[in-house]
């Protein structure tokens, strides 16, 4: 019996309560030393009080373990689930987190009275964050070691942390973001509630400091105040020299997120002309629209077809979101239509084929779903729109009961986007085909096998009996290449499955021949994930001409592309990243 996601996940979300509701500190205090923390120090079941009353170690103890039971049910519960679902939730790891630090707050073993959730909330934020969590510690530290107030450490950590996590997401309220910030502002409205008292103590002066010397015993002996009420203006110039920091560090961040990227390769100066946040959390495969109008995309992880317009100033505006029923893997062109490949969702994948759906330029269905194999992966048109190739791995998935991979060749209606099967070639059942591409004329092409990194070379000119006609030698360098006949025709053979490569005609050439393809391209643009970048290389010689800098929100750090497409008649790129944006560059001469 398969068990919904949804029941999966609230049952993850109770079990991270009760894990986080477990009072460590409390049984600690108990178990080793036979002392009721509620009634000695300050009544709280953390990991300070416990290092104050009964020493350091078992202050260091009660800290894991709290911590621990933070983080293990966060990395660990979204992962539980996927197993007999298929399925993982984006936004279950923060549910399951936010449950743990309630537990450790408000813990059911306690009458829902516990600790203030520092170190909970630290393995939470570990799982979820690691970059933002990394600088929340280092203003702990700071804090404590330079002023030994554990209270504000925690304090001004948490702030850290939410103030990172702003800087790192450059649309915070978007749906791949929401959850996180709802999760960051939560926490840090949890923990100032929490700390009330310690506020208080330290606009008094009497907060106490945390010892670094000999650790106390349950003797009674109590924390050092912190002394004088005047001390308190340290902290005040603490915060206001920290604020002063942040407005400058702001202004340089707007300054730097407004600034246009531009590089110059061959004959071209690239400039991009904008950088769409879509939402989703993830856009793989993208195509143009004939006329470079229109650009489509696949979101895997929502299971969406995404359709955007361009304007005059190379742009994109939202046209549609479909809610597609399946998982999309390709996305291609025929004639003005778009064509979507898709597997089944979840488990549904190892017992049913895939399918293919046509969509205009509005999104609307056009015609009925039509199947074809097991685990899809790829899919291309020909360039006079009346054939479409499709690419699946069957039997190399795994599974030695289903058909062999194989390139499907279907000849389609031009009115009402019906297929019909008029040839196949298999492959061996060894072979991973992934990646698909055409010849500029249709009669070729190339299929990239995962497992053994060769791409196989088909005949397809006769599309009733398509037929494997050779095997490269084994993909190393990942550099793409064109390969060429005598009659003008060309195909882009695939560099690997971690990148896209698109081919570009020279800038004084037409943008399409008689036969309405691209002429031989004298340069082509591979997507770099390594280093986030679009790497322009010349054909003949090959070397390469430039690079193009991907960067993250602010033009800071990296991004990894995930899709490329180009767009001949407006000499425009664009380029599909793992966050869900598009970035769209522009082709000018130089």
């Amino acid at each position: 019996m398969i068990v919904s996601p949804a029941i999966l996940g609230t049952m993850a979300v109770l079990a991270g309560y009760l894990i986080g509701a477990v009072p460590f500190g409390y049984l600690v205090a108990r178990i080793f030393k036979g002392v009721d923390i509620r009634t000695s120090g300050s009544g709280n079941i953390g990991a300070t009080n416990v290092g104050r009353v009964l020493g350091r170690g078992y202050g260091w103890l009660v800290l894991i373990l709290d911590l621990l039971k933070g983080l293990l049910p966060t990395l660990l519960f979204p992962r539980l689930t996927a197993g007999p679902s298929g399925e993982i939730s984006p936004d279950l790891a923060v549910l399951v987190g936010l449950a743990a630090i309630l537990g450790h707050t408000f813990p059911v073993y306690l009458k829902f009275r516990g600790g203030k959730g520092v170190a909970t909330s630290l393995g939470v934020v570990l799982a979820l964050d690691p970059i933002s969590c990394a600088l929340a510690v280092l203003v702990f530290v700071i804090v404590v070691l330079g002023m030994r107030y554990v209270s504000l450490g925690s304090l001004l950590g948490a702030a850290s942390f939410m103030v990172a996590h702003f800087v790192q997401t450059p649309h915070p309220i978007h749906r791949e973001h929401i959850a996180m910030t709802l999760f960051t502002v939560a926490v840090v409205g949890l923990m100032v509630a929490r700390h009330r008292s310690n506020i208080a103590r330290l606009r008094q002066g009497t907060e106490n400091r945390v010892s670094f010397g000999r650790s106390k015993k349950a003797n009674g002996d109590g924390p050092t105040p912190s002394g004088r009420p005047g001390r308190i203006g340290i902290i005040v110039v603490i915060a206001l020299s920290v604020l002063a920091l942040g407005i400058l560090g702001g202004t340089w961040l707007a300054h730097n997120a407004s600034r246009t990227i531009e590089a110059d390769a061959g004959p071209w100066a690239l400039r991009e002309t904008d950088r769409f946040v879509t939402g989703q959390q993830r856009v793989d495969r993208i195509a143009f629209a004939p006329g470079g109008d229109l650009l489509a995309g696949v979101c895997p992880r929502y299971n969406r077809f995404l359709i955007y317009r361009l304007d005059t100033k190379n742009h994109l505006e939202p046209v549609v979101e479909v809610e597609l029923e399946g998982r999309p893997v390709g996305v291609a062109v025929l004639g003005s239509r778009f064509v979507v490949l898709q597997r089944p969702p979840g488990d549904a994948k190892h017992l049913q084929p895939g399918w293919w759906e046509v969509f205009d330029r509005e999104g609307h269905r056009v015609g009925s779903r039509q199947v074809t194999g097991f685990y899809p992966d790829d899919l291309a048109a020909s360039t006079d729109g009346h054939r479409l190739f499709v690419l699946y791995s069957g039997r190399s998935e795994g599974d030695p009961s289903k058909p062999l991979g194989a390139l499907e060749v279907l000849e389609v209606d031009a009115d009402s986007s019906v297929g019909r099967s008029i040839g196949k070639v298999s492959f061996e059942a060894n072979d991973d085909p992934e990646r698909l591409t055409v010849s500029a004329s249709s009669r070729y092409a190339a299929v990239f096998l995962a497992k053994s990194r060769r791409t196989v070379a088909v005949d397809v000119s006769n599309p009733t009996l398509p037929v494997v006609v050779g095997r490269t030698s084994p993909v190393t360098t990942g550099a793409p290449y064109v390969s060429s006949d005598r009659d003008s025709d060309w195909i882009m053979m695939p560099a690997g499955s971690d990148s896209d490569t698109i081919a570009i005609e020279a800038p004084d050439t037409a943008s399409t021949d008689a036969q309405g393809h691209l002429p031989h391209p004298d340069y082509v643009v591979t997507s770099r994930a390594s280093d986030s970048s679009l790497e322009i290389l010349q054909t003949r010689p090959q070397h390469e001409v430039g690079r193009f800098p991907l960067l993250g929100p602010f033009n800071l750090g990296r991004t990894r592309p995930t899709g490329l497409a180009y767009s001949p008649t407006r000499h425009l790129i664009a380029v599909a990243t793992r966050t869900g944006s598009i970035h769209v560059v522009e082709l000018r001469t130089r």
